[in-house]
């Protein structure tokens, strides 16, 4: 079941960073978050900026989001996005997480993808950073060095299914090197994460906003055009088939679009990478003479741009999954069948990422987000209420068993 989405933004909580307490910011922005906004998006320029002009075709970029999402001390950890043009040639805003942290009169700041940043992130405290933030970022880093091209992800969308490739290899805008991107839509329009790893989002509008998968493999994958998002927090952990939204046309941070689709692109840390050449969902993708042209080949089958390509997934669990919410405990029990008459047969943590083999009917439980009869039945054949478990959507993320 998915909680009510709240809004990711918040006052921040700057005032007090040099002292290590923090306090509401005021409603004018104080010394400090004004002196962190800049740098971070003079960091943001500074790495990208020129590249994304010469990607957009473009003398002017309009000013990067800052948008921080935890604080700590002296330490904080959020998002900053470079938002498209309205109506500039299909595409998506580029994003980056950062992590900052005061040095004396000046803030250090590190944008993912970086080895500063996963040098940073290992010194960061538990308010900014989890543990398992910091393992994916440290795995993603570290294997970076790997080959690109066996990228051991799937296709953003249920395996043995197929779906419309509506747009070969492309840029994040249009015609911009490196073609980075491709175009997907069918099924029933839930997009899911193409493997394992931590969501984040930024330039959240409304029902929508960027999506973005860090891997432990050590790419990324970014989401565009969606609505109804996944509800987990920035920072949770997401496997191979987690809901992360339905296809749209949404722009949130700019751009343009026809017809509902994910914009879906595949990045090294934060820089985007060619997708000619790369293995994804089982098919090897090639791109055209054009933007928006190329193929998919999987042994001796082509398929060309229009036609439908089954994803047949790359490695990991390919079942929808969900994040148990305990509430106000540690732990959730775990049942024999769905419905609390049946014997308790285990336990399974807060916070903990399960896959949901098949969904049933059963007895309703009150439970974190209200009552539901909904129960998800888990990998290894038990039960839990939905009630108590957050797969960004109230109904069934997973087949009737």
């Amino acid at each position: 079941m998915s909680r009510p989405l709240s809004a990711r933004r918040f006052a921040a909580l700057f005032s007090a960073l040099a002292t290590g307490a923090a306090v509401l910011a005021a409603p004018s922005a104080t010394a400090a978050e004004t002196d962190l906004a800049t740098t971070v998006r003079t960091t943001m320029l500074q790495q990208h900026g020129d590249a994304l002009k010469r990607q957009w075709d473009t003398q002017t970029l309009r000013e990067p989001l800052f948008e921080p999402t935890r604080t700590s001390g002296a330490w904080v950890f959020g998002s900053t996005t470079i938002p498209m043009a309205h109506g500039q040639e299909h595409g998506a805003p580029h994003m980056a997480l950062f992590l900052a942290r005061r040095e004396h009169t000046a803030w250090r700041v590190e944008l993912d993808g970086t080895a500063g940043f996963a040098t940073l992130a290992a010194q960061a405290p538990s308010g900014v950073l989890s543990d398992g933030e910091k393992r994916t970022f440290a795995a993603n880093q570290n294997n970076r060095a790997q080959a690109l091209a066996p990228t051991g992800l799937g296709l953003p969308w249920p395996v043995n299914v197929a779906w419309w490739m509506g747009g070969g290899p492309h840029g994040n805008s249009g015609n911009s090197r490196p073609f980075s991107s491709i175009d997907f839509n069918g099924g029933d329009g839930r997009v899911l994460s193409a493997g394992s790893g931590r969501v984040y989002k930024s330039c959240v509008v409304g029902r929508s906003a960027l999506v973005k998968v860090v891997h432990d493999n050590g790419y990324s994958t970014t989401y565009y055009h969606m609505y109804n998002l996944t509800t987990l927090a920035d920072g949770s952990a997401v496997r191979t088939g987690t809901y992360l939204g339905n296809i749209g046309n949404e722009l949130p941070c700019g751009g343009s679009g026809t017809g509902a689709h994910v914009h879906f692109s595949l990045l090294r840390g934060n820089t985007h990478v060619s997708v000619n050449g790369m293995t994804i969902g089982g098919w090897t993708f090639y791109e055209g003479s054009q933007a928006y042209g190329g193929y998919a080949q999987r042994g001796s089958t082509r398929v060309s741009v229009g036609g439908r390509i089954t994803n047949y997934g790359g490695g990991g669990t390919t079942l929808p999954t969900g994040t148990v919410d305990a509430g106000p405990n540690s732990t959730v029990n775990l049942r024999s069948g769905p419905g609390l008459t049946y014997p308790v047969e285990g336990t399974v943590a807060d916070g903990a990422v399960v896959s949901i083999a098949c969904t049933s009917r059963g007895e309703a439980v009150e439970g974190v987000w209200g009552s539901t009869d909904l129960w998800n039945r888990l990998e290894d054949g038990k039960w839990i209420s939905d009630g108590f478990v957050d797969t960004g959507s109230s109904e069934p993320v997973a087949a009737a068993c």
